[in-house]
C-alpha cells in the first residue's frame, strides 16, 4: 500500500513539473494519469490503436504546456483541465487524419468523426467524471490488494462480479458469515483509500 510520503499528483508534484520539468516527477505523473487518459479516449468511441496514439500525444502536450496550468482548488480539478486537453487532441487527431484518407473510407471516417464531435465531445465533462471515479477506484484497489489475505481478495473479486454470498462461500470453502465479514473489511479499506486518493489527487 502507498505510504503517506507517496505524492502521485499532489500540488507539490504539479509544481515540480511546472517549475523544472522534473523527470522523476514526470514518471510519477505518467504512471498515475496515463490509464485515465486512455480510458477516457476509449469512452469516446475511439479504436484502441488510435487511442494509444492520442494518449501519447496528450501526454506530450501536458509535458509542453504544464507550465500554463495554475492550480486553484476553488476553480476546479487538474483532471478537468486534462480532460479538456484530451478532447481538443481528439478533435485535432481526426481533422488531421481525414486529410490522408480518400474515397469511401473518407466518407465513413467523416461520419464517425461527426458522430463523436456532435454526440460525445459535448458530454466530455460527464465522461471525465465517470472515468475519474473508475480510475480512482482502480488505483485504490491496486494500493490495498497486496495487504489483503488471498480469501479477502477473492471475495472482493467475486462480489464485483455480483456473485451471491452463498456461491462465494462455496467457491472458497468458507462460511457465508466469513464472506460478509471479509466483504465489509475490504469495502472499508477501499472507502478509506478512495477518500485518501481524492484528497491527494487534484
Amino acid at each position: 500500500m502507498t505510504t503517506p510520503d507517496f505524492e502521485p499528483t499532489r500540488v507539490t508534484l504539479l509544481e515540480r513539473l511546472r517549475t523544472g520539468k522534473d523527470q522523476t516527477a514526470w514518471l510519477e505523473f505518467e504512471s498515475t494519469y496515463r490509464a485515465f487518459i486512455f480510458s477516457l479516449i476509449l469512452r469516446m468511441g475511439i479504436p484502441n490503436a488510435d487511442a494509444e496514439d492520442i494518449s501519447q500525444t496528450v501526454l506530450t502536450k501536458v509535458w509542453q504546456k504544464i507550465e500554463d496550468f495554475e492550480y486553484n482548488r476553488n476553480r476546479g480539478k487538474f483532471h478537468n483541465w486534462l480532460a479538456a486537453m484530451t478532447r481538443n487532441t481528439v478533435k485535432d487527431f481526426f481533422r488531421t487524419k481525414k486529410n490522408f484518407i480518400t474515397g469511401r473510407d473518407a466518407v465513413e471516417y467523416q461520419e464517425t468523426y461527426d458522430s463523436i464531435e456532435q454526440q460525445v465531445l459535448p458530454d466530455i465533462e460527464k465522461l471525465a467524471r465517470e472515468e475519474w471515479i473508475l480510475h480512482i477506484t482502480n488505483l485504490a484497489w491496486e494500493n490495498i490488494k497486496n495487504d489483503l489475505h488471498e480469501n479477502k481478495r477473492s471475495v472482493f473479486k467475486y462480489v464485483s462480479q455480483e456473485i451471491p454470498n452463498a456461491d462465494i462461500a462455496q467457491k472458497l470453502g468458507i462460511s457465508e458469515t466469513s464472506v460478509r465479514v471479509y466483504k465489509a473489511e475490504v469495502f472499508e479499506k477501499m472507502r478509506t483509500e478512495i477518500n485518501r486518493l481524492n484528497q491527494e489527487l487534484t
